[in-house]
């Protein structure tokens, strides 16, 4: 059983009012931290100063939770809390939760030590996790070789496990939200099946593949995955930026040698067709592409470069094409964060034409 990483948000609430532990596991780089940080985000809308505390499991120490110093004038041991850990001595009030990213990668010393934090026992008298606090972690899994340790039953048994996944739907659905670079998303749609690579490259590593490119890359560290599909779109609008195209190298850097090339490829293929300024300058009369991959990219281009006040324009271009693509740019424009399409009167008249209406509401 898993759950999909887009429904954390309710269940990290739900353990929160419930007063549970969460410990997220899935394979490496599918956004588990950044939901957590959406979760904070969110409750910080509903719960007045709920916070995060964040703390890295691989770094901790012992002294990073609690350490003795001597007092020289009483010739007796002095305990020091972190201060960067909510303390009911301290802030009996304190909302919100103690993230601890890569648990399973703590040092088993200092989650013994943790043990009683995370339990809300009492630390030495100085130190105590407040009521209103709750302990949220997220790990690998131990079959990802990511540096994961078997930790003890006695402190798992403290948290409630919940195994993530996402799927490519969800991975274009967070590229449109958070507005990735255009032709990472148009990638994306087009070719959904190398948005995460892990388990193939996974297979790889462990010789049940031939590709041993796969697998020497996966020993860096480098697969298909949102974080690497991050990297590109960031040095992507960098690239733009500066007026200096990205290289290959920097590409399957990133993403690996495979889905790398795809995507280049891709994008050479973009460069063959109408740019964007080019549908702006002729919207009546730009080339039409013949194939119907092409025609789907350039569409998604328009739709994801276009500014509001592009509008009557690309409204010129995309009712030239057929039907069901120009459904298509309707719904991106219309996810598209401040763009504001829904309620325009290009809208209304474009949704007036019967056979648009009835492919928008799916009849």
């Amino acid at each position: 059983m898993a759950t999909r990483l887009k429904e954390m948000n309710l269940v990290l609430a739900r353990a929160y009012l419930a007063k549970r532990n969460i410990l997220m596991l899935s394979k490496p780089g599918i956004g588990k931290t950044d939901t957590i940080n959406h979760f904070v985000e969110k409750m910080g809308e509903k719960i007045a100063g709920f916070k995060c505390w964040p703390f890295y499991g691989s770094t901790l120490s012992p002294m990073d939770v609690q350490a003795a110093m001597p007092d020289m004038e009483t010739k007796t041991l002095t305990m020091f809390s972190n201060a960067g850990l909510p303390n009911a001595y301290t802030d009996p009030d304190a909302r919100g939760v103690v993230f601890i990213g890569e648990m399973l990668n703590t040092d088993a010393t200092t989650l013994k030590l943790l043990q009683k934090y995370v339990n809300g026992e009492d630390m030495n008298g100085v130190l105590r996790k407040p009521e209103g606090v709750s302990i949220v972690a997220d790990s690998n899994r131990m079959e990802d070789r990511a540096g994961v340790m078997q930790q003890y039953r006695a402190l798992l048994n403290r948290f409630t496990k919940v195994h993530v996944y996402t799927e490519a739907n969800d991975c274009i659905e967070y590229a449109a939200k958070h507005e990735w670079h255009p032709h990472v998303q148009a990638f994306f749609r087009e070719n959904p099946a190398l948005i995460d690579n892990y388990e193939s490259v996974f297979a790889a590593d462990a010789g049940k593949s031939k590709d041993s490119r796969m697998a020497e890359e996966g020993k860096m560290g480098t697969w298909a995955c949102m974080r690497g599909w991050d990297s590109v779109q960031r040095t992507e609008s960098a690239a733009e930026e500066l007026g200096s195209p990205i290289t290959l190298d920097e590409i399957t850097g990133a993403v690996g040698t495979g889905p790398g090339m795809q995507y280049n490829v891709f994008k050479q293929m973009l460069g063959r067709l109408a740019s964007f300024e080019e549908v702006l300058a002729h919207p009546e009369k730009v080339a039409i592409p013949e194939k119907i991959d092409e025609l789907y990219a350039l569409t998604t281009i328009v739709a994801l470069k276009s500014k509001p006040e592009d509008l009557p324009k690309v409204y010129k271009f995309f009712r030239r094409i057929q039907e069901d693509l120009q459904v298509f740019a309707i719904r991106t424009l219309a996810l598209r964060k401040n763009f504001g399409l829904v309620g325009t009167e290009i809208y209304v008249e474009w949704v007036s034409d019967p056979k648009i209406r009835s492919l928008v509401n799916g009849r």
